[in-house]
């Protein structure tokens, strides 16, 4: 069963054309991190996973980056002022300012080592289509819940700009932000069901692939590992995750249920054991090479403008509210 299509763009031209028309500076100024000279920089959702796989791309590459971290919804703000056709993270400016868009993309121009085969892309982009869209659906329609929004606050808004926080939180507490949400992400009770089924199907899949392979695309950690792991760490929450998360025992019983699981599965087991060994590993002469075990952090930039903050909070709901109803 393929998971249900979720990942709706809104372009620029559209935002403009609405209400939320007068956040966009607002946005643009309180909450972008300007293009640093030299470096990368990565515009994400800071909880999505398709973020996350390339952060480890990065990270492996040894790639000097900047991530530019907003919340759903808001997020689209800042990437149609890159790309004003997309609102999909992750979306980069490279050093000479070209962007590139899509975590396959980019980690092709970054990682090329971890393709040694023409197999590795076609099971990255395999999970990319069903990995990513199912864990999404299923974290986020159990996330949505009106009892767990401190938590979905918490969660949307590691390393956010200040006022990009206090929005989405104020959003949150008035239900102003879950039903665009669930219309742009297609989530519902049935896709949640579609999408549970999906992801064990998966794992069922990739276990049977790893009792005759170390890894899922051969003797070598390749792309197709770093995908399977970053698309599934919403489901599985490795340690590595402890400083962006929250406390366990907070989060919705499903979720709960199904990382112990997915844990208990080999493929669950594959995932847990490459963030331990090479979450912060490096490339080295077309290998790649083990790592000590780090914390995953959202490397943002200073962009809190404190001068005229309380100045600006309320047009910002006003054109969010407006959008979503």
């Amino acid at each position: 069963m393929s998971p249900p299509e979720n990942t709706k763009q809104i372009s620029l031209s559209r935002i403009k054309s609405g209400p939320l028309n007068y956040v966009v500076p607002i946005i643009q100024y309180f909450s972008s991190n300007p293009h640093p000279p030299h470096k990368v920089r990565l515009c994400s959702v800071g909880i999505s996973h398709y973020v996350e796989k390339v952060r480890w791309g990065f990270t492996l590459s040894g790639i000097d980056y900047i991530e530019d971290a907003h919340t759903p919804g808001l997020a689209s703000i800042a990437t149609t002022t890159i790309d004003a056709e997309t609102s999909a993270t992750p979306i980069i400016k490279t050093e000479n300012g070209q962007v590139v868009k899509d975590s396959t993309a980019i980690l092709q121009k970054y990682c090329p080592e971890l393709y040694p085969t023409p197999e590795v892309l076609e099971i990255e982009e395999e999970l990319d289509k069903t990995l990513g869209p199912s864990a999404r659906v299923f974290a986020y329609h159990h996330l949505l819940k009106p009892e767990h929004k401190n938590l979905m606050s918490d969660l949307a808004t590691r390393e956010t700009s200040i006022i990009e926080t206090i929005l989405f939180k104020m959003m949150v507490n008035r239900n102003l932000i879950q039903p665009g949400m669930k219309k742009f992400m297609c989530i519902s009770s049935e896709t949640a069901l579609e999408s549970q089924s999906e992801i064990e199907s998966i794992f069922e899949t990739y276990s049977k692939r790893l009792e005759t392979s170390p890894y899922l695309a051969g003797d070598a950690f390749t792309a197709a590992d770093v995908t399977f792991c970053a698309l599934s760490s919403p489901l599985l929450s490795p340690s590595q995750f402890d400083d962006l998360s929250a406390d366990p025992a907070t989060f919705p019983t499903e979720l709960i249920e199904m990382r112990e699981k997915l844990r208990a599965t080999p493929a669950g087991r594959h995932v847990v054991r490459c963030y331990n060994e090479y979450r912060f590993g490096r490339i080295e002469k077309g290998k790649v090479e083990k790592g000590g075990r780090k914390m995953v952090q959202i490397l943002s930039g200073k962009r809190d403008r404190w001068g005229v903050i309380g100045l600006v909070i309320a047009a910002p709901l006003v054109g969010f509210a407006a959008m979503l109803n």
